[in-house]
């Protein structure tokens, strides 16, 4: 298992041990998407020894992760598109910044680190060193780059309906939708950056045209609401810019849900979008279209993206990317 795990090493370290040993040891960095602050970054971490069997992994990170940090148990291997695990490794902790696994009965083997990138990262680099022994004595280590954290905050899978007793408010700030209840019982429509609608078609001017799933601001000029979505007179009418691709798609893996999916909206898509002339609304959204917007007060600018859509609740699905501007 060593020598495959060798073979298909794509980042190796970037300090080693300057003389030889027993031991051999290498990593992957299995994350390619944006690091985000609540979500993991994986690492393989595989060794192997030449002198008696494996006694222990140890890794520790310049910032300590959040819950859930730490060594599986188990090795994996695909047999026939199955999950093939076996276990391998015992009495995994996590004890600050420093996470340790004893291994049981092999000279080789490779492990999954899994690291929950806590609050206090982001922004900032983190990097890992990670040490193995053998019941020799022998030991071997390595270290990662360091790896910069987002400054984005990610919501994903948020249901909003477009009946009146509907969750088709949402706040940006808040990365959440409301009902009008909700809004009034809290006071907080000055939270709310745009209006979930939909309608088949619209009139306003005696002529129908096609509308759709839409998102609007919640000041848009009556034409871009259909029937039955007036914004309360007494709300806040936030005026959130809007900029969608005309007659484009843009995916986002991490907001689709697709790990093979390599497109992803990163700080420096959200930081460089302008909105210049943009309007404050987005209608007919369909299943896999994306809207970035940027709030009244300048404070943030998102990236939503359309999971799915229903024409008969009316409901859409949404995720969403947040860049805190200031």
């Amino acid at each position: 298992m060593l020598g495959l795990f060798l073979a298909t090493v794509l980042i190796t370290s970037c300090k080693k041990d300057d003389k030889p040993t027993n031991l051999k040891n290498e990593f992957i960095k299995r994350t390619q998407t944006p690091m985000i602050v609540g979500t993991t970054i994986e690492f393989a971490y595989g060794a192997g020894s030449t002198n008696g069997k494996l006694a222990n992994m140890q890794v520790i990170a310049s910032i300590p992760g959040a819950a859930g940090t730490g060594f599986e148990t188990v090795t994996h291997r695909t047999v026939n598109a199955v999950d093939i695990t076996t276990v391998v490794a015992t009495n995994a902790v996590t004890n600050g910044g420093t996470s340790t696994v004893a291994i049981t009965d092999t000279a080789a083997t490779t492990l999954r680190y899994i690291y929950v990138i806590p609050e206090a990262a982001r922004g900032q680099q983190v990097s890992f060193a990670f040490s193995v022994s053998n019941k020799a004595g022998d030991q071997a280590s390595t270290t990662t780059p360091a790896y910069t954290i987002s400054n984005m905050d990610m919501a994903r899978n948020i249901t909003v309906t477009g009946t009146a007793a509907g969750s088709r408010y949402f706040s940006i700030a808040d990365m959440r939708a409301y009902t009008q209840t909700e809004v009034d019982a809290g006071n907080l429509s000055g939270k709310i950056d745009f209006v979930y609608a939909y309608a088949a078609t619209v009139a306003p001017s005696g002529t129908a045209y096609a509308y759709g799933h839409a998102l609007v601001a919640p000041n848009v000029s009556a034409t871009y609401l259909p029937a039955g979505y007036t914004v309360p007179a007494a709300w806040t009418k936030n005026n959130t810019l809007m900029e969608r691709k005309s007659g484009a798609t843009l995916y986002d893996g991490q907001l689709k849900g697709d790990a093979n999916n390599s497109i992803y909206v990163a700080d420096l898509d959200l930081q460089q979008q302008t909105f210049t002339g943009s309007p404050n609304y987005a209608i007919g959204l369909v299943a896999d279209a994306s809207v970035f917007m940027k709030t009244t007060d300048g404070k943030y600018t998102a990236f939503v993206y359309i999971n799915s859509v229903n024409n008969t609740t009316p409901s859409a699905v949404i995720s969403l990317k947040r860049y805190k501007n200031f």
